[in-house]
């Protein structure tokens, strides 16, 4: 049993290094849940292995090793976490994502679609102090302009809908 958890907490230990590297390079796992799902079984995987397998110099080694990605992941798994996406069109979507421990409100990110699995970030916004966003509509979206609605829940920003206008300079 020991040999079983050991070797799956290192296949998750691996694909969440991986997959964290690819994030810190803008490229995200397409769909809402996938970077959780990877996180939460790296997780999982950790907390079995520190409670299934004896204590010996492997395991302690193993154990300085497994903490600051635990911490890492946690913090990706509260902060990180992709509340909603609307599709702008076939090769274009807006995600919003929760802020960090400073963040006034939720970040908005536009992605778009590469190599067929991965969302690659290209544009984000963290400054507008927007909480809850609940809704997203795409009024235009050209080469050269692109201006949304983004319905909240109105706390720091007396208006809502909020209308964001972005000036394409050789973003998309």
């Amino acid at each position: 049993m020991e040999k079983v958890v050991t070797r799956i907490v290192i296949i998750a230990s691996i694909l969440f290094v991986t997959f964290t590297l690819l994030l810190l390079n803008d490229f995200r796992l397409k769909g809402i849940y996938s970077n959780s799902i990877i996180d939460l079984a790296f997780l999982i995987s950790s907390l079995l292995y520190f409670s299934l397998v004896k204590n010996t110099r492997k395991k302690v080694m193993r154990v300085f090793l497994l903490t600051p990605l635990i911490l890492l992941s946690l913090y990706i798994l509260l902060f990180g976490q992709v509340i909603a996406e609307y599709k702008i069109n076939d090769l274009y979507k807006i995600e919003v994502s929760r802020g960090g421990f400073l963040a006034c409100g939720n970040i908005i990110k536009i992605t778009k679609s590469e190599l067929g699995i991965f969302d690659k970030e290209i544009y984000t916004e963290s400054s507008l102090c927007l909480r809850d966003i609940n809704k997203i509509e795409i009024l235009e979206f050209h080469s050269n302009h692109a201006e949304f609605l983004i319905y909240h829940n109105g706390e720091w920003d007396s208006e809502n809908p909020f209308k964001y206008e972005i000036e394409n300079k050789n973003i998309w």
